[in-house]
């Protein structure tokens, strides 16, 4: 992708002598303070990916959630394929949701203002990211199913976690997901990171509850079906402030529990951002999977981002 088609980045950083051209996006938010802020550094596909210390070393400067890296996956001007990866401060990671929503605005905003669906190659299998009207981006994900925690162990560990805070279940998929009673306690809590950290394996935490619909109605600025909150410092994150891939698991989680796969979800962190889901279960697309592979479900992302 040659600049000089393209709208000039925001900011240049240096690493190891080279140059990368870097944009900082507000995802899942209307304006600036809000949402989650991530990094996106658009790659030349000539000069291919930079070293793996030299991306990890950006993403440290930049201490943010995450910075994301894009590389087309052939060099022309033209093409909507790309490779993604994303990197914490600490470790690079198989799934963002908001650096990805990020990425597919810069795009969109500076590279392919005329086009409606770009896809990314990732870990975590193919991506697609598509822009209506109004520019609300919706990434369509893999959505990871979650198994209710039965060992004492392990919940005992989660309790040590979440403290004195009333729960309803304790689930565990690629982190734990702890159901509160209330959406108070979701927003009240105090995390205690120590205490996450230690958690099994490599587990961060997740905690959640629906919304209190009759008791708050009208006292919101938006409504929504369920809250949450994203912890990880084991991933140099400690409150993730609107986490897309976890809902992944939390969009599955809620549709079965309210019975509806259309979900408005707001992720309640000091910036906050509001979520528009929708859970397909068990959709079979060659998109995604070859001939004769099991249908799989996907979770569909949508929201805002800006620059502003």
């Amino acid at each position: 992708m040659d600049e000089k088609y393209f709208g000039a980045p925001s900011t240049t950083i240096v690493i190891t002598m080279k140059e990368y051209k870097q944009y900082l996006v507000n995802s899942f938010a209307e304006k600036g303070l809000r949402g989650n802020p991530a990094a996106v550094c658009i790659l030349e596909k000539q000069a291919g990916w930079p070293d793996m210390a030299d991306m990890q070393a950006i993403a440290k400067a930049n201490n943010l959630s995450e910075t994301a890296f894009c590389l087309p996956i052939v060099d022309d001007a033209l093409s909507l394929q790309f490779e993604i990866r994303w990197f914490t401060p600490g470790c690079e990671v198989d799934l963002c949701g908001h650096a990805t929503l990020a990425t597919a605005y810069i795009l969109f905003l500076h590279y392919f203002p005329h086009s409606k669906q770009l896809c990314f190659n990732s870990r975590s299998g193919r991506l697609t990211v598509t822009k209506d009207a109004d520019f609300i981006l919706t990434m369509d994900f893999p959505a990871y199913s979650l198994t209710e925690v039965t060992e004492r162990d392990e919940i005992e560990a989660v309790k040590n976690a979440i403290g004195e805070v009333s729960y309803i279940e304790i689930y565990k998929g690629i982190d734990y997901v702890v159901v509160f009673e209330n959406e108070d306690d979701v927003i009240s809590f105090k995390p205690d990171f120590n205490s996450i950290s230690a958690l099994p394996g490599s587990y961060n935490l997740l905690i959640t509850a629906a919304a209190a619909k009759e008791k708050n109605k009208g006292k919101r600025p938006f409504e929504y079906d369920f809250l949450s909150r994203c912890f990880f410092p084991k991933e140099a994150i400690n409150e993730d402030p609107v986490t897309g891939s976890a809902h992944s698991s939390l969009a599955p989680l809620w549709a079965s529990k309210l019975g509806k796969n259309k979900l408005t979800a707001y992720q309640a962190s000091e910036r906050g951002g509001l979520l528009h889901l929708q859970f397909i279960e068990n959709e079979v697309s060659d998109l995604y999977a070859p001939n004769n592979s099991p249908p799989l479900s996907r979770v569909q992302i949508g929201g805002l981002a800006t620059t502003e």
